[in-house]
């Protein structure tokens, strides 16, 4: 029986989710429906195209990612790290569905250093708590990865970084592009950049 809908609403895709009460997986759909595609007003619509079999009023939903941006379907303040599950939690957004139940749109997280400088993630500090890892250094790589610190359960700085989207950019639009022709993994290239 599902006991909850997750939804990992990002930029450029959908990912929803449906589980059951001990959090076990019971199927997963994605697509290219990122807020990037969905026209303004169109969030409900894309959701009950996507997963409306799913759909039943009492059954919690729970969305995180940049649906909760400026540019989603309802804008979310960032929470201060340091931040727990409960601060999050205290801070969802109920947005309420036309066709009865309610979508709970998790906050994301900002970060300032000591010269003031602003660092932010949506989604990810989702992904963070739902791995269960209590004190360490998370590396979430992606267009921009991020690199977070957890400490007792909470989540306590993170840092990003534009790797992939660098990679891409120069992969895709410079010189340097043309001399990366393999696909193959090189284990010790990535050590030595993981050392640096």
């Amino acid at each position: 029986m599902t006991a909850l809908i997750g939804l990992d609403w990002g930029t450029t895709s959908l990912r929803a989710y449906r589980l059951d009460a001990s959090g076990a997986v019971q199927e997963v759909r994605s697509g290219p429906h990122g807020v990037l595609q969905v026209p303004a007003g169109g969030f409900e619509a894309i959701l009950t195209e996507w997963i409306g079999d799913w759909l039943k009023p009492d059954l919690p939903i729970l969305a995180s990612g940049m649906v909760g941006s400026r540019q989603g379907w309802v804008e979310v303040p960032y929470q201060r790290l340091p931040c727990g599950p409960e601060e999050l939690a205290a801070h969802l957004l109920p947005v309420p569905l036309q066709s009865g139940g309610m979508v709970q749109i998790v906050p994301g997280v900002c970060d300032e250093d000591a010269r003031g400088h602003r660092d932010v993630m949506r989604g990810e500090e989702t992904q963070v708590i739902g791995t269960a890892v209590s004190s360490g250094l998370l590396i979430l790589p992606g267009s921009h990865s991020k690199w977070v610190q957890v400490q007792n359960g909470r989540l306590e700085r993170h840092r990003t970084f534009l790797t992939g989207e660098l990679f891409a950019a120069l992969h895709q639009h410079t010189l340097l592009g043309r001399l990366m022709t393999s696909t193959d993994p090189h284990p010790e290239a990535f050590a030595r950049g993981v050392e640096e």
